[in-house]
């Protein structure tokens, strides 16, 4: 069901909400904006400027029920998502702190919008905002790649940071972030004063975190990001006509709790969830199991990583205690596609009283596999539909199987997923450079009897040289200065180039420094890349591979214990190492070494890029499912969004600011 703005009961579109006392006439005669303020005291907030002749009217909202297959939001929303909210519409109060948040939604009333502006990140830890009714909470997320406005909680509580007041609420275009992306936090085992449990499992080792909540009829989430919440990103208690669509929901999965939707509550409570993209979740969608608990999960994707049972219902009896044999009401799984391959697609813990239904889903795992009924037996539906009709799922699928695959970006790494080019080259067999000299960079590959490369945001594989050298041999630098990135090679007696990957090998210099012995940047600031080398006792550049070695400072560090970047802008490389407790860096090799930020990890764990833009490169680390920068390598860790699996980092766009790459997108 979609939900229309200051709607009537049957759906029928309505002008914005309007007080009582609100007349609608311009007494003033100025044609300015509202205010934001409700001019006849009534408890909602204005809809029309008090000099307009008539109240503003919400755009018709957009079909978003049957996306095409090639629209990046088709799943989880993002990138170009039509059922925006626009910040320009007269009933939007735009927001950037938590004091203005907290006083827009004290004074909002049906038909008012709080919307958080893009660049606004509001801490509410230890806080809820409750959201009156017929309210709506929005942001900018997939706007011109935005990522929208960030609310997060460091740690847990014993409610939702979001929660609703009345019914007929939407959330829509946030990022909304929990604390732990984790199965279990760090503090498990060994300090877990509130696990109260007396059992390996970890899930009250800290105080629950939970995204949005709802105990009212005709909540809408849509087109949010929402991580890191270790009991549930969303969750409807005691109330129906719940739509969460077009979500990105991942890193939920506590051990023992980790939902993404869940639905709980002896009286009717029944939920919608549809076109979700859904990962490192526990179950994705759970019921508590009570008779009048119904959902519906149809045409969401669920990534392959997961630690229990996809779709879930629970047992009133686990509940309980009472040997009721329920298991939820009406349960219809359909028209999914589920990656996950070592879990069960749908588990339902007793007889559901109306039923189940698991059908017309692309499944992972084989039929064996796939489905569970527990305790007791009954009103259990597989590969048919409620109708009585068949419906059959198909078992035993690769990604490939079930959709186009594609490369993913993530606009200066924090963007919402969006396709790029249909491809099912994995990012380990790639390397990235500008191999066009577009100012975009390119991503490379060998295929082992030639090279080719392709802008990964939409372009096509282009044909370079035959080579059959292996992609691990290779470095990609612009050794000549044009603009175009070059194939280098070294064989451990001479170094070799192609230029701009098309032509032969032609010679550079002997030289005994094989391919993982060097590093390649440009030292001397002429534009044209050099190749670095250390000798256990001094480093040494060799200017563009073919000139004699430049004597930089003394050192001991290895190529293997170092990285180069540009860390003050100047557009000459310079030398990062860490010490394990500190990293030092190097004015363009030539200086003694300066500190930079404190940390443990070492260079051969990091990755470097300039991820905002600003000329100077940031360190990267993946580690414990988050993904930290430090800016310019020298502030403390910043998680820029949780993340899992292997990636690529490069400026595939052309903005200056270097973007996420996944591969095997569907």
């Amino acid at each position: 069901m979609l939900f229309l703005l200051a709607c009537t009961v049957s759906g029928t579109l309505r002008t914005a909400a309007e007080g009582p006392g609100d007349s609608g006439v311009d007494s003033a005669g100025d044609s300015v904006r509202d205010s934001g303020l409700d001019s006849a005291t009534d408890g909602a907030l204005d809809s029309v400027d008090p000099g307009d002749s008539g109240a503003w009217t919400l755009p018709e909202r957009p079909d978003t029920d049957d996306p095409p297959t090639t629209a990046s939001w088709r799943w989880g929303g993002g990138a170009d998502y039509p059922d925006a909210v626009d910040p320009e519409w007269p009933v939007v109060t735009v927001v950037s702190t938590l004091a203005e948040l907290q006083a827009a939604v004290g004074a909002a009333g049906a038909g008012s919008i709080v919307y958080v502006a893009n660049d606004a990140e509001i801490d509410l830890t230890g806080t809820t905002v409750c959201l009156p009714a017929g309210a709506w909470l929005a942001g900018g997320r997939g706007i011109d790649g935005a990522s929208g406005g960030l609310l997060f909680a460091t740690r847990g509580a014993s409610t939702a940071i979001v929660t609703t007041c009345g019914a007929d609420v939407r959330v829509t275009g946030l990022r909304i972030l929990g604390p732990d992306p984790e199965t279990c936090p760090p503090e498990w085992p060994s300090a877990c004063p509130n696990d109260v449990s007396d059992d390996s499992n970890c899930a009250y080792c800290t105080d629950t975190a939970y995204g949005i909540s709802t105990t009212y009829d005709g909540l809408e989430v849509d087109n949010n990001e929402l991580s890191g919440w270790t009991y549930a990103a969303v969750g409807v208690k005691n109330a129906v006509d719940a739509d969460v669509h077009h979500n990105w929901i991942h890193h939920g999965w506590r051990e023992g709790l980790g939902y993404g939707v869940v639905i709980y509550g002896q009286e009717a409570t029944r939920a919608l969830v549809r076109w979700n993209r859904f990962d490192a979740m526990r179950h994705v969608v759970a019921g508590q199991g009570y008779p009048l608990e119904d959902y519906e999960a149809r045409d969401n994707l669920v990534e392959s990583a997961a630690i229990s049972d996809v779709f879930d219902m629970h047992g009133e009896d686990e509940v309980e205690g009472n040997n009721s044999s329920s298991a939820g009401g009406d349960i219809r799984v359909h028209g999914n596609v589920v990656l996950v391959d070592d879990q069960y697609s749908l588990v339902v813990r007793g007889r559901p009283d109306t039923g189940a239904w698991l059908y017309d889903n692309c499944l992972a795992p084989a039929e064996s596999a796939a489905y569970d009924q527990r305790y007791y037996s009954g009103n259990f539906h597989v590969d048919v539909s409620p109708s009585g009709s068949a419906a059959p799922n198909a078992y035993g699928q690769s990604p490939g199987d079930c959709g186009t695959l594609h490369w993913c970006l993530a606009d200066d790494a924090t963007g919402p997923l969006r396709y790029g080019s249909a491809s099912g080259t994995g990012v380990a067999s790639l390397l990235v450079g500008d191999m066009d000299g577009d100012g975009r960079d390119d991503v490379f590959e060998s295929t082992g009897s030639a090279w080719r490369f392709a802008n990964p945001d939409g372009g096509s594989w282009a044909s370079l040289a035959t080579s059959s050298v292996s992609l691990g041999n290779l470095a990609l630098a612009d050794l000549d200065g044009d603009g175009t990135d070059d194939v280098f090679y070294a064989d451990g007696s001479r170094w070799y180039w192609s230029r701009s990957g098309t032509t032969s090998w032609a010679e550079l210099r002997e030289s005994a420094y094989g391919r993982d012995q060097v590093l390649l940047g440009d030292f001397d600031g002429d534009g044209a890349d050099d190749v670095f080398v250390a000798s256990g006792s001094r480093w040494y550049f060799y200017p563009r591979g073919s000139g004699e070695a430049v004597a930089l400072a003394s050192a001991s560090a290895r190529v293997s214990d170092l990285a180069l970047g540009d860390f003050d802008g100047d557009g000459i490389a310079d030398v990062f190492y860490g010490s394990g407790s500190q990293w030092y860096w190097s004015r363009s090799g030539s200086s003694s070494y300066a500190a930079l930020a404190a940390s443990s990890a070492v260079a051969s764990e990091l990755r470097f890029a300039d991820l905002d833009g600003d000329g100077r490169t940031d360190v990267i680390l993946e580690e414990s499912e988050r993904l930290r920068v430090s800016w310019s390598g020298a502030s403390s860790w910043v998680t820029v969004r949780y993340q899992r699996g292997d990636f690529l980092l490069g400026d595939f766009g052309g903005d200056g600011g270097a973007d996420v790459m996944r591969a095997d997108c569907l």
